[in-house]
């Protein structure tokens, strides 16, 4: 814009001058697209200025003297410096001929904006990597299936899983169910799915879940924050014989107010003892509460009465 401006030239004048729109103009003082390196010669005449001054830099302006030059070779490094200037045919040329020693993944990820999809995957092919993790820094430019296919190349789930958690946010939805489902029917540890639960629909999550068979609450409590009150009772109605009273003010936060008052109403039944259960009165439904405090008059629990009486809004019967 100083440039422009020493020159006392407006930006439509010198959009003209360049055969761009203004807003092509506008965009480049705000910083938000660069001209086009076939652009820089003709723009540094207009304003009389050499390409060194108008990159402010003179690396810069070297690489892109060359990168003018139909019969030099550019670095990989030396194309990440100019890229945003280059067009993608030109980029993708450059990148054709240049070597790719040295380089590594990371360096791929001033580029991959640059890049299209298919581009990115053969230069990734180049420069190589050893594990899927190494794949993150261009992992959000690069498609799903591709990053899928390199997942099933690499096999062995179990010892990549820590790797294939890297980068699990860009892959399809159906294939992270694929591979809990793999890892289930390799092995029914239900905690082997906890870093993929946040990638999977509640469906899914449930299916998977039931066929690991937890055995205690301890096996499906990591899971209740993604469970709707309705899947969790599911799974509770099959730990019946394992479940206690005492047990309910843990999962209490994650159940509708009529599916706890059921349980509670079960355990109220059946005479059980539940030493917390002032910590899961606040999320039972009123009829429940008031059952509750009755049976707490007929044993004379005067202790526990009182702790629920803030809950109660009739009397007891």
């Amino acid at each position: 814009m100083t440039l422009r401006k020493a020159k006392d030239m407006t930006q439509m004048e010198l959009a003209d001058l360049m055969q761009v729109s203004y807003q092509a103009v506008s965009n480049w003082e705000r910083g938000n697209s660069m001209p086009d390196i076939s652009k820089l010669v003709d723009l540094a005449r207009i304003l009389d200025v050499s390409i060194e001054e108008l990159l402010d830099s003179r690396q810069q302006a070297q690489t892109v003297k060359r990168a003018l030059d139909e019969n030099e070779t550019l670095t990989a490094k030396e194309i990440t410096e100019v890229a945003p200037l280059l067009k993608p045919s030109k980029l993708g040329k450059e990148l054709e001929k240049a070597p790719v020693e040295g380089l590594e993944l990371k360096d791929l990820q001033q580029l991959a904006p640059f890049l299209s999809e298919e581009k990115l995957m053969e230069l990734v092919e180049r420069v190589g990597f050893n594990r899927v993790s190494d794949l993150v820094p261009v992992a959000p430019f690069m498609n799903s299936k591709q990053l899928q296919t390199i997942i099933i190349q690499q096999g062995e789930l179990h010892e990549n899983l820590d790797d294939i958690i890297s980068i699990v946010p860009f892959l399809e939805e159906s294939f992270v169910a694929d591979i809990a489902k793999n890892l289930i029917a390799d092995d029914d540890d239900a905690s082997l799915l906890l870093p993929l639960v946040p990638f999977l629909d509640t469906d899914t999550l449930m299916d998977l879940i039931e066929e690991a068979e937890p055995e205690n609450m301890n096996d499906i409590l990591p899971f209740l924050p993604f469970l709707k009150s309705d899947e969790i009772m599911r799974l509770l109605a099959k730990l019946s014989k394992s479940l206690r009273m005492d047990d309910l003010s843990k999962i209490a936060p994650f159940l509708d107010e009529d599916a706890l008052s059921q349980l509670v109403d079960k355990a109220i039944d059946s005479g059980e003892k539940a030493p917390d259960i002032e910590n899961v009165v606040p999320h039972l439904n009123p009829k429940t509460v008031k059952k509750y405090a009755g049976k707490l008059i007929e044993k004379g629990d005067i202790k526990t009465l009182k702790s629920i009486l803030p809950f109660l809004e009739d009397g007891v019967d």
